[in-house]
């Protein structure tokens, strides 16, 4: 295991967190929205460069950029909650990852815990601020 994973993971933790201080009406178009495809997309090109799980990277950016579309197109609280899902699907991404084959380990480390609590904050916010 890489040196770097449990500061990462901690990191997550830390910045995730800071997601509930930082709570406001959801913007449709904002960083909650295009930051899953986005992530997808760089996991996609570090795929083509090592050349493994191209098709399984491919699909992930379809399926995260899919999630993206329906919560521009739905009424924005279910959108809210759209994204959320995309959150957490995102973080059951990263842990069919952990391998490092595709992305570092100490990335993925990070990146579990930052879904889940993101994914948390927009439940929240949509189940408090948004009513």
């Amino acid at each position: 295991m890489s040196k770097f994973v449990w500061p990462a993971v901690v990191a997550g933790f830390v910045v995730g967190a800071a997601e509930f201080a930082d709570l406001a009406p959801f913007a449709a178009a904002g960083p909650a929205l295009w930051i899953p495809p986005a992530v997808a997309l760089l996991y996609l090109v570090l795929a083509l460069v090592k050349h493994r799980l191209v098709a399984r990277q491919l699909a992930g950016v379809a399926l995260f950029a899919a999630v993206a579309g329906v919560a521009l197109v739905v009424d924005p609280v279910a959108g809210q909650y759209v994204v959320a899902a995309g959150w957490a699907g995102h973080a059951v991404w990263d842990w069919f990852h952990r391998d490092g084959t595709v992305i570092p380990r100490w990335i993925i480390g990070f990146c579990l815990p930052y879904d889940l609590l993101v994914a948390a904050a927009l439940v929240y916010g949509a189940a408090t601020i948004a009513r």
